[in-house]
């Protein structure tokens, strides 16, 4: 098994094609096929179902596409570190995050890497907050910038802010802003879920009142944008922030109003492999996204409360010891 087999296999895995992953390694169908049966022989067993409309993933397929591309990013991580021995940065970092945290925190981030590290690379690759995780877990990301993640002995996670989630939509839907809105009431509404289950995982961190969420909701999606169109257009609600209220991103005359008993909150963390060494260029974007939510925060553009206090008095007294 060689590096570059496993290319060829995430490109097949992908693409659902021999042909598809021909045009992506930009080799001719033959290699690629020559080069997926000498892995499948190494491994000692199939990877892909043929089919005449392509190929499928057996179980051993989809279990090694992990693996693939946790090799495969820890690979480019190491040949960027060892470009990257000045202090000019010229890696490529992948960040997953969720929409509100591209909302809140992507602009100004970008900002700045132009400032200081023009020849960096990023992308951003924006999704529900469940679906940021399976990501990061699989190493399609390097970072994930995500809400309420699960307990996993994979993830090292950094908390960053804490919200209260609101009740959005038009004002004859919504009701009086002034007076809150039970819990209770809430559910009785037709109210947009992002997800189902684990993927979504966009509110609270009781499962009690997430498993409540969900048997209520008249709507789910996994794009935002289509939670968004269902809002604008007045077919019914959703839980949002006040942030997300002033970031423009809900039509003109789009309100919020308080739940109470119980108020929902969610939290959003930096989260990390633990198996995979940082390189350079991903512990600069680290920094860089620590400062730049910090800065947000404390210069009121993003309406929520900090969880990274302790974080930074305790970086503070190490410093000045």
């Amino acid at each position: 098994m060689d590096i570059r087999q496993i290319r060829v296999f995430k490109a097949v895995y992908e693409a659902g094609s021999i042909v598809g992953a021909g045009e992506i390694e930009r080799s001719a169908p033959s290699v690629i096929a020559h080069h997926l049966a000498n892995l499948e022989h190494s491994l000692k067993q199939p990877l892909f179902e043929r089919s005449s409309r392509g190929v499928i993933p057996t179980p051993a397929g989809q279990h090694f596409y992990l693996h693939a591309s946790a090799i495969l990013r820890a690979f480019e991580n190491a040949e960027s570190d060892m470009r990257d021995q000045t202090e000019k940065l010229s890696g490529h970092v992948i960040i997953g995050m969720a929409f509100s945290a591209v909302l809140g925190a992507a602009m100004p981030m970008v900002v700045r890497l132009e400032e200081e590290q023009p020849q960096l690379r990023i992308d951003i690759a924006e999704s529900v907050s469940g679906m940021t995780i399976e990501r990061l877990i699989a190493a399609d990301v390097d970072l994930a910038l995500a809400y309420n993640p699960p307990r996993d002995p994979r993830l090292s996670v950094k908390p960053l802010l804490e919200e209260q989630m609101i009740c959005v939509g038009l004002p004859e839907l919504v009701g009086d802003p002034a007076t809150p809105l039970s819990f209770e009431e809430f559910l009785t509404m037709h109210y947009v879920l992002t997800k189902k289950g684990r993927r979504g995982r966009p509110t609270p961190e009781d499962t009690d009142i997430q498993k409540r969420l969900e048997h209520n909701a008249a709507f789910y999606s996994e794009n935002v944008a289509a939670a968004l169109l269902f809002v604008n257009q007045g077919f019914g609600v959703m839980l949002a922030t006040r942030a997300n209220l002033e970031h423009g991103v809900f039509a003109t005359g789009v309100i919020g109003r308080e739940i109470v008993n119980p108020s929902l909150t969610r939290s959003l963390y930096l989260c990390e492999r633990r198996d995979t060494p940082p390189s350079r260029s991903a512990i600069y974007i680290r920094d860089l996204i620590l400062d730049v939510m910090s800065k947000e925060i404390e210069a009121g553009r993003w309406k929520c409360r900090s969880l990274m206090v302790k974080t930074e008095k305790a970086r503070s007294k190490k410093t000045a010891h």
